[in-house]
C-alpha cells in the first residue's frame, strides 16, 4: 500500500539554499510579485498572506511585514519595500494554476527569487487555451449546467444554450475594450432580458428571471460576494468591506440592465411552468458544467475529470445538506468539503493544483444566481418578502463560512501530514 501511494503522490521539492542567501531587494519583489499575481485570481486576502510569510520564511530570517488589499499589496523585508497594484482579476484557471504552481515552489524554498519573479511575469501573460469561438461555446455549454441546476425543466433548455451564446458573445467582444467592461454587465442584463422576452420565456414557459439567470453567470459576482464575506469574517474589514461594495454594485448594475430590458420589450406574462427533468438532472448537470467550465475558463490540460469531481463533491455536498438544513444554509457543507478535497486530490500526480479545482466548485456553487433574482424580483414590481432576500445573504455567507472552516481545519491537519505538494521547475524564458 506505501508503495502504491508513493508511487502516485506528488514529492515535494527540496529547497535550493539556506535564508539569507538571497538580497533583501530581492526576495521582496519575490513576494511582491507573487502576491499580486494570487490576488488577480480571486484569492482571498488572508490566504494570500499567509502563503507570502511561509515564502519568506523561506528566504529570510529579516522582519517582513505584508499588508495584502483587493487592488494593492505592500511587503517590507528588512529595509526593502515593493509596492504594487492591479485593478486586473482573472479566472483563467491555466495561468491560476501556473501562478499557484510558482508559489507552491516558494514556499518550499527551490526556486530563485529572480527565476520566480520572471516565471509569474510569464504566467499573468498567459493567453486562453481555447479561441474565441471555442470559448463562447463553452460559455453557452456552462449556461445550461447551470440552467439545468438553477430550473430544470426541458423546454428551457434551448433558450439556455441560446442566451448563453448572446452574453458569450458579448464578453468576447468586449474584451479587446477595457473601457466597455464597466456597462458590460448592464449591456447583458438588458440584451438577454430583451431577447428573453421576445423570444423565449413564452416558448420555455418559465418565469423569465429563471430563464436569463444562468446566461449571465460570468458576471454574476458570487466569486466578490463570497470572497468579501470570508475576508470580513478573517478580520480583513477593508479588503471584505470592499469586495462586497464591489459585488453589491456589479448586482446593481445587472438589475439596473433588467429593469432596462422589461421596460423597453414589456412584462412576461404568467407561464405554466414547463415539465421538470427530474432528479437525476443534477448529475448531469455536473458533467455539463465541468465541461463548459474547463473550455471557458481555460483550464489545464488533463484537469477535465478533477473539475467533474470537484464540482460533484460541492454540488452533492450542498443537495445533501440542503435535506437538514434548508437551502439557503447548504451551501456551507459543500465549500467546506471541496476544500479538502482540492488540498488532497492536489497530492496526487496527475492532479491540477488546488487553486484549480477550488475555484470550479466555488463557481459552480453560484451564490450570486439566488441574491440576483431576489434582488430582480423587488427592482422589477415583484413582491419577495424580507425572508426571500435575507436568504441571499445567508447564502453567500453560509458558502463563505464553509469555506473558512474547511481551510482552517485542513490547515490544521496538513500541519501534521507529510509534505507532498511538488511541482515541476518553471520554464524561464
Amino acid at each position: 500500500m506505501l508503495r502504491i501511494i508513493n508511487a502516485i503522490r506528488k514529492r515535494p521539492p527540496a529547497p535550493l539554499a539556506p535564508p539569507d542567501v538571497h538580497g533583501q531587494v530581492e526576495v521582496a519583489a519575490m513576494l511582491r510579485e507573487i502576491g499580486i499575481a494570487l490576488v488577480e485570481v480571486a484569492q482571498p486576502t488572508p490566504i494570500v498572506e499567509s502563503r507570502l510569510m511561509r515564502i519568506a520564511a523561506r528566504y529570510t530570517t529579516a522582519l517582513v511585514r505584508v499588508a495584502v488589499l483587493p487592488t494593492m499589496l505592500i511587503v517590507q523585508v528588512g529595509d526593502a519595500t515593493q509596492i504594487d497594484g492591479s485593478t486586473h482579476s482573472s479566472l483563467q484557471l491555466d495561468a491560476a494554476g501556473r501562478i499557484d504552481d510558482i508559489a507552491s515552489l516558494a514556499e518550499a524554498g527551490a526556486i530563485s527569487p529572480g527565476d520566480a519573479v520572471a516565471a509569474v511575469a510569464e504566467a499573468r501573460l498567459m493567453r486562453p487555451r481555447f479561441g474565441p469561438v471555442a470559448t463562447t461555446i463553452g460559455y453557452a455549454v456552462t449556461t445550461l449546467g447551470f440552467g439545468m441546476m438553477i430550473n430544470p425543466t426541458w423546454g428551457s433548455l434551448p433558450a439556455y444554450v441560446f442566451l448563453g451564446l448572446v452574453v458569450g458573445t458579448i464578453v468576447q467582444l468586449g474584451r479587446p475594450f477595457p473601457a466597455l467592461i464597466p456597462i458590460l454587465p448592464t449591456l447583458s442584463a438588458m440584451t438577454v432580458t430583451l431577447l428573453a422576452t421576445w423570444f423565449v420565456a413564452d416558448t420555455a414557459d418559465d418565469g423569465l428571471l429563471e430563464i436569463i439567470s444562468p446566461s449571465l453567470v460570468a458576471i454574476l459576482p458570487g466569486m466578490a460576494l463570497t470572497t468579501g464575506a470570508m475576508e470580513l469574517a478573517s478580520a480583513q474589514i477593508i479588503a471584505g468591506a470592499s469586495r462586497l461594495t464591489y459585488g453589491l454594485a456589479q448586482l446593481a448594475l445587472l438589475v439596473f440592465g433588467v429593469v432596462m430590458g422589461i421596460h423597453i420589450a414589456g412584462q412576461v406574462n404568467p407561464q405554466t411552468p414547463s415539465a421538470p427533468m427530474g432528479a437525476w438532472s443534477l448529475y448531469l448537470a455536473i458533467v455539463v458544467v465541468a465541461f463548459g467550465l474547463w473550455v471557458y475558463l481555460s483550464a489545464p490540460t488533463g484537469s477535465l475529470f478533477w473539475l467533474m469531481g470537484a464540482i460533484a463533491v460541492a454540488l452533492i455536498g450542498q443537495q445533501f445538506a440542503a435535506h437538514f438544513t434548508g437551502a439557503s444554509h447548504s451551501g456551507f457543507v459543500g465549500a467546506m468539503l471541496s476544500v479538502p478535497f482540492a488540498m488532497l486530490a492536489t497530492r496526487i500526480r496527475t492532479s491540477p493544483p488546488a487553486i484549480v479545482m477550488m475555484l470550479a466548485s466555488f463557481y459552480s456553487l453560484v451564490p450570486g444566481a439566488l441574491s440576483f433574482m431576489s434582488l430582480s424580483e423587488a427592482a422589477t414590481g415583484g413582491n419577495p418578502d424580507a425572508g426571500s432576500l435575507g436568504a441571499a445573504g445567508t447564502a453567500i455567507l453560509s458558502i463563505a463560512l464553509g469555506t473558512l472552516v474547511g481551510w482552517s481545519v485542513f490547515g490544521t491537519i496538513a500541519t501534521r501530514l507529510p509534505r507532498t505538494t511538488s511541482i515541476a521547475q518553471p520554464t524561464v524564458r
